[in-house]
């Protein structure tokens, strides 16, 4: 999964950036103008006692990469994305939006004043306007070749979905037809979370900035966490962390809690696979097929699925080996419609 971070100047951006990858990114209002990358691990239980079980040295665990955009330069207050941030954004899965809810005198907000209910609905009618000049443009384009098929015809209904000022996350398509769209890459469809980055004075608050109301109308889920000290926390000693946080009240690590988060609101699970080599845990979205999971690991597997062997990891667990297991009628052969659960063990059967 690919996360990209955006937000206002001087929101906090990098400062979260960090405190949730470990990175050390330059932090500042005039730092680096290239975009900050970083790839987490996502840890999993199940993976290291897999691994001890089967006796496989090398576990690889699901990713998440992070993509801190630098913000615009040149451009007026009211504008967060420019063309480089654009062609970065375009291959994210998911947005996260970094709110700034922190009072700082020595950091001034480029807009004036600490107001996070407006920059969220500013980030939002930024992603559509930039949506709306994106499908005009092809819309145009379509009718100069004359041609009024079905895409031309999903492009108007975007384009006054647009102009009512709703998102394409929230425009109700069919399967085909968000394919269709996701080819374009367009950033309202995505899947957008807000992170409120609160000050000190915010810990323990579920909503410090006053977004409940703002994010339940735009259909989002919001995050609080304070990235500073999160960051701060991140650079103690790892055997130091857990008293600090307990004694300042903050709860999880921002990692744990982002990872949950985000897994949750994008509706992701993780299958996993032990082969002769390694543990891997790969991940998916809810409601997944078999077929579709062969497909993450190789396009080949997809291509020759012949049927997936599959034991739910607690009932292999509990049966204590895969030869018990099938012993006990928990392992199963399944074809190219079943839908994977969170968990599963899968081995697949294929010929290509």
């Amino acid at each position: 999964m690919k996360v990209g971070l955006i937000g206002f100047a001087r929101s906090g951006k990098t400062t979260v950036f960090n405190s949730i990858t470990g990175a050390h990114a330059e932090v500042g209002a005039y730092g680096n103008r290239d975009a900050n990358v970083a790839v987490i691990k996502v840890p999993d239980e199940r993976v290291d006692r897999l691994s001890e079980i089967f006796q496989l040295k090398k576990k690889v665990y699901a990713e998440i990469e992070f993509i801190d955009i630098a913000p615009a330069e040149g451009m007026d207050e009211d504008r967060v994305l420019d063309g480089a941030a654009l062609t970065v954004l375009k291959s994210a899965d998911a947005l996260t939006h970094v709110v700034r809810a922190f009072k700082n005198d020595n950091v001034m907000h480029p807009r004036g004043k600490v107001d996070p209910v407006r920059d969220v609905l500013a980030m939002e009618e930024e992603l559509q306007l930039i949506d709306l000049i994106q499908i005009e443009k092809r819309i145009e384009r379509l009718e100069k070749e004359h041609r009024k098929d079905q895409e031309y015809d999903l492009l108007l209904r975007c384009r006054e979905h647009l102009e009512a000022g709703k998102p394409l996350r929230s425009l109700d398509l069919s399967s085909r037809e968000e394919l269709l769209l996701r080819s374009f890459s367009l950033l309202s469809q995505k899947p957008v979370m807000l992170l409120c980055n609160c000050g000190d004075d915010g810990l323990g608050e579920e909503d410090p900035a006053g977004l409940s109301e703002t994010a339940a109308k735009l259909g989002l889920d919001f995050i609080t966490l304070c990235g500073s000290l999160e960051m701060e926390v991140n650079g103690l000693p790892e055997e130091e962390r857990a008293a600090f946080r307990e004694e300042l009240g903050m709860g999880e690590g921002s990692r744990t809690r982002f990872i949950q988060f985000a897994y949750t609101m994008l509706g992701l699970i993780s299958f996993l696979t032990s082969g002769e080599r390694e543990t891997h845990a790969w991940t998916i979205r809810k409601g997944d097929r078999a077929v579709d999971a062969a497909g993450v690991i190789h396009s080949d597997i997809k291509r020759g699925f012949i049927r997936a062997e599959t034991v739910a990891y607690d009932d292999f667990i509990e049966a204590g080996s895969m030869a018990k297991a099938k012993e006990k009628g928990k392992v199963r052969l399944e074809g190219k419609e079943y839908v994977v659960q969170d968990g599963d063990m899968i081995l697949f059967r294929f010929n290509v």
